[in-house]
């Protein structure tokens, strides 16, 4: 699929350095491989997150949110 993106110059003048340098026509598959790489490094960085969260609430504060949580659910309009 082809889009257009706006970028400084400065950048453009970067990619197209690169992939000189690797001997590509254009930089479409730097592009997706920064993308790609900026994706994962997010995925991670959620997991940790979640991870560090455990053992923060007790489970009379867990059970509650859980309550609270299934009342509101209950109650939701679609």
């Amino acid at each position: 699929m082809r889009t257009t993106i706006d970028m400084p110059v400065h950048i453009r003048q970067r990619l197209s350095r690169e992939a000189s340098s690797r001997n590509l026509k254009g930089f479409s598959a730097i592009i997706v491989e920064a993308l790609e790489n900026y994706f994962a490094s997010n995925a991670v960085d959620r997991k940790n997150a979640v991870a560090r969260l455990k053992g923060s609430m007790s489970l009379t504060e867990h059970a509650k949110a859980l309550k609270d949580v299934q009342e509101g659910r209950a109650l939701w309009r679609t």
